[in-house]
């Protein structure tokens, strides 16, 4: 079972990759006064057919070779269901797919966040070429991080050597510091 929204986002996004994806947008958007977290993960992989998508939501299907059961997607349904939330998934073949995740932000049940710079830093290791952007909106302020201008500013060095990996996770970090208030981000996110 998996404990944050972070791991479920990083779920869908390791999907995308494994889809042929080049190209993530992670979209987090927190609005406790309109009681609403929702995250979006869209890419430009190869699109699932629709034979496939009428079974996403089904444990016991994968299109995995070596896999019997396909996790993920129905865990994250299930932590929807919990909060009367909502998923949505829409994919075209050939052009790529958006999953959608809607919770109440006040509910008991709701996952918390858990911890994005580290999810960050995950998809990117290994995956130094992937232009992800992430853009994450909290009660109406934002931050937003193109690797796409950050690879241009490294002048050749690669997204996925250690010391960039590991300045991203502190800039992610800083960053979500500053737009939630200043206070610890990391506290904030195991409160929920």
């Amino acid at each position: 079972m998996m404990e944050e929204l972070a791991h479920h986002i990083l779920d869908v996004a390791r999907n995308s990759l494994e889809a042929g994806a080049t190209r993530v947008e992670i979209i987090v958007e927190e609005d406790p006064a309109g009681d609403l977290v929702r995250f979006s993960v869209v890419d430009n992989g190869s699109g699932i057919p629709p034979y496939v998508q009428r079974h996403l939501t089904n444990p016991f299907f994968t299109t995995k070779s070596g896999k019997k059961v396909g996790l993920g997607l129905p865990f994250l349904q299930a932590a929807v269901e919990r909060c009367s939330g909502d998923l949505e998934i829409k994919s075209e073949v050939g052009r790529g797919t958006k999953v959608t995740a809607t919770f109440p932000y006040y509910c008991w049940d709701r996952p918390p966040l858990g911890d994005m710079p580290r999810t960050i830093v995950s998809l990117l290791a290994g995956n130094g070429h992937l232009n992800l952007c992430y853009h994450h909106i909290f009660q109406g302020q934002s931050f937003k991080l193109d690797t796409a201008e950050i690879r241009s500013r490294l002048k050749g060095i690669p997204l996925d050597t250690p010391e960039v990996l590991l300045w991203l996770r502190q800039y992610v970090e800083e960053n979500l510091d500053i737009l939630f208030g200043g206070g610890d981000y990391e506290v904030a996110r195991r409160a929920g």
